[in-house]
């Protein structure tokens, strides 16, 4: 590769290779409520970004809830499900 001249700047130089962040500099694990109520068919949430942070959505979804027949009983340990 030919040597730049030392009074030219490198900022000039558009072939040069970009040099990239590739280490995990820290990671942290946030907790998100969806934004509306649950009594619909999806569940939305609000994650909000920015261009300096990289996210990984290895998602993890908690469900605390109560099964329950079609006529509203417990669902007791002998019930299976129709497949």
């Amino acid at each position: 590769m030919a040597e730049v001249p030392s009074y030219m700047g490198t900022e000039f130089d558009i072939f040069a290779p970009k040099s990239r962040q590739v280490a995990v500099e820290g990671t942290t694990e946030t907790i998100y409520i969806p934004i509306a109520s649950i009594d619909q068919s999806d569940i939305e949430f609000l994650i909000p970004g920015d261009s300096e942070t990289y996210i990984d959505l290895d998602l993890k979804l908690y469900i605390k809830g109560k099964l329950l027949k079609e006529d509203n009983t417990v669902l007791g340990d002998t019930d299976h499900s129709r497949n």
